[in-house]
Order: C-alpha cells, then sequence, then structure tokens
C-alpha cells in the first residue's frame, strides 16, 4: 500500500507518526472507491475524505497503533502513531527528571530551527518499538546516560531517508539488515558536553551519523574490498548517499552530508541529515 506521510511517499508495510496532542493529521492514498478502515488501538477512527484519511491525535502522549486496510484484499499499513509530550511540561532543563537542556535561539528564516514544542518518551516498554522495516525506537537515543523515561525528537523526514538509503546500499551490493550507528538524537545539554556546535542538526531530530556494518564489527565494512578499512569506504558510502539525495523525487530530503573518517574512537561514518537545503563537508 502506497500513503502520503507529512508530505512523503511510504510504501513500508510498517511506518511511524510523531505528533503532537490533538493534533490534526491527514494520510493520504491513491484507493479512492475501495473500501477501507483506519483503526487506532483496534477501534475505527479518523474520517474518509477525498484521497485521504483525516484523525486527531489522542490528547494523552504515548504509543498509538493504527492500522490501515483495505478491506477488498487485506492488505495494510501499520502506523506507529508516538503522541508527544508537551514541551511546555519541562521545568527548567528538565522532563520528568530527564536532562534535555536548553535550545538555542531559532534562527530567522529557518523553519527547521525552531524550539521543538515536544519529545517522544521512551520508556522500558517501548524503547524496542519498531518505527519502520529496519529501526528501532532505541537507534535513535541520546548516548546521555539516564533512567527511564528518556526523551528523544525523531523526524519522519530521517526515516524516509534511513529506509530509501538502506534499499540504495543493499542495492549496491551491502546486504545490511540496517545501519551502524555513531549518533542519533542528542539533547542539547549532551550536545554542549561533547563539544559539538549549539545548531546541530542532532538536536532537532533529523540527523544520524550512520555506517556499513553487514559482518557486525561494529566499524565501517571494506565496502571497496581492498582488505582495508580507510577512508575509500567511507568515500564510498558518502558517494551512495548524496546520488540518492541528488534524485528530484528526493527533494523533500534535502540536507546535509558529512564525511567522517576513521579514529581511535570509531571506524569511520557518514552524517546525513534532512534540514532542508544542501550542505556538504
Amino acid at each position: 500500500m502506497q500513503l502520503g506521510i507529512r508530505g512523503h511517499l511510504v510504501t513500508e508495510p510498517l511506518f511511524s507518526l510523531f505528533a503532537e496532542p490533538g493534533e490534526r493529521l491527514r494520510i493520504s492514498h491513491n484507493y479512492d472507491g475501495l473500501p477501507m478502515q483506519l483503526s487506532l488501538a483496534g477501534n475505527p477512527a479518523g474520517e474518509r475524505e477525498p484521497l485521504s484519511w483525516v484523525l486527531n491525535a489522542p490528547d494523552k502522549p504515548g504509543l498509538y497503533p493504527l492500522v490501515l486496510r483495505r478491506l477488498d484484499n487485506g492488505d495494510e499499513t501499520r502506523l506507529n502513531l508516538f503522541v508527544k509530550v508537551p514541551a511546555t511540561q519541562m521545568e527548567g532543563e528538565f522532563l520528568n527528571g530527564y536532562r534535555i537542556g536548553s535550545y538555542p535561539a531559532p534562527r530567522k528564516n529557518r523553519s527547521n530551527y525552531q524550539r521543538p514544542t515536544g519529545f517522544i518518551e521512551v520508556t522500558a516498554d517501548n524503547v524496542d518499538a519498531q518505527l519502520s522495516p529496519h529501526f528501532t525506537l532505541r537507534q535513535f537515543l541520546c548516548k546521555q546516560q539516564s533512567d527511564y523515561p528518556k526523551y528523544v525528537l525523531i523526524k519522519e523526514d530521517l526515516l524516509v531517508l534511513l529506509e530509501g538509503l538502506l534499499e540504495d546500499v543493499n542495492a549496491a551490493g551491502y546486504p545490511a539488515e540496517t545501519f551502524g550507528i555513531i549518533s542519533g538524537y542528542r539533547t542539547p545539554w549532551y550536545n554542549k558536553r561533547i563539544g559539538n556546535v549549539p545548531y546541530s542538526r542532532h538536536v532537532y531530530g533529523d540527523a544520524m551519523d550512520i555506517f556499513i556494518d553487514v559482518d557486525g564489527d561494529g566499524r565501517m565494512d571494506d565496502l571497496d574490498a581492498d582488505g582495508m578499512q580507510n577512508t575509500a569506504d567511507i568515500s564510498r558510502f558518502f558517494q551512495i548517499v548524496d546520488s540518492y539525495k541528488a534524485r528530484p523525487q528526493n527533494m523533500l530530503l534535502a540536507g546535509g552530508v558529512g564525511h567522517y573518517n576513521k579514529t581511535s574512537r570509531h571506524g569511520g561514518f557518514v552524517h546525513v541529515d534532512t534540514r532542508g537545503y544542501r550542505a556538504r563537508w
């Protein structure tokens, strides 16, 4: 089933939505005239409009299973709907005991640099929830140490990008089930602690530092099969990402691609984000 979510064409049988409490959501489709049903936590939900279903997100934060099903053939798409905890519930730098820190001032004329209005709550019960066929909630967590609940930001753009890149990586001959991850979301507090720039895309939930790790050794694979894990392998992965981003159909995924060589702490990686404009380094 093909659906339109936040302007993106989604074909995966499982995907995720991240919403504010009570937010009006629209799920587009091309199945007008066919019998369909949308259910939320097992109960009928939403209203059918031409070429779409619309519904209001629940008012209470949490994880809600959505299923859109074609009744004529049983095809369905499952959507994990995460309703965020409002940022207004923060007390200073903390949200329910979890240190988030302070976001920098919004940047003028940059809509993707606004302070977040809410955060996804992560608990011991939902941390391994599948966000899409190849990525789980745990993979996006900030690396700062804390008890549950933890909080994270994830944008649908990033999830679309990661699934698309993984498909291209497999098509290039590297049969990866998912990506190795150096860093996903970072709280502003943790981001400052490790010495990164205040406006890092990691604090806005649409960036990830990734590598190809088919053999599972925790390092970038030897992609060019020269017997060494080196900068040439990072460059090969960079080229795959850059090529994917350059396609006209992926213009909504415009953003940064960064090349990071092997160090004593990691085997090298490529940074990706969806900041809304092209950046390369």
